[in-house]
């Protein structure tokens, strides 16, 4: 929804003061899961595609096209993402039984094996900043 422009101007020093705090905690946190992804020997790109996979909410492996739409990314990047992650013994590709044409992801027992080291940090992190967030969130109401 676009803003009112006389939404636009009633922002005190205070929201933006807020805006700004909230932004540097989403910054950290982000820091944080770049930093812990390559000490685990990932790239940030790669654990998000591990985390989208293994986090696909439907019975069935998620497809290219899925994890696309979970990561934000264009089908061609996320096509170049799946294969360096296949090729790094992360995750594997199936055939999808109901629709030849598309290919299924899933996580290797290595991908398995490195998402799980890194989400028990991020969980951990996350409770960690849970109260900051809360508080940013609540400033800016």
């Amino acid at each position: 929804m676009k803003p009112r422009a006389q939404d636009r101007h009633e922002l005190s020093d205070l929201d933006y003061q807020h805006l700004a705090a909230f932004r540097h905690a989403l910054r950290t946190f982000l820091r944080f899961s770049e930093e812990a992804a390559r000490a685990e020997g990932l790239t940030p790109h790669q654990h998000q595609l591990l985390l989208a996979v293994r986090g696909w909410p439907q019975p069935s492996a998620p497809a290219i096209s899925d994890l696309a739409e979970m990561l934000q990314l264009r089908h061609h990047s996320t096509v170049e993402l799946a294969q360096r992650a296949g090729a790094a013994g992360l995750v594997e590709f199936h055939t999808d039984p109901d629709d030849h044409r598309r290919q299924l992801i899933r996580l290797t027992a290595l991908g398995d094996t490195k998402l799980e080291a890194l989400s028990v940090l991020h969980r951990d992190e996350l409770r960690r900043f849970r109260s900051r967030f809360a508080e940013l969130l609540d400033g800016l109401d």
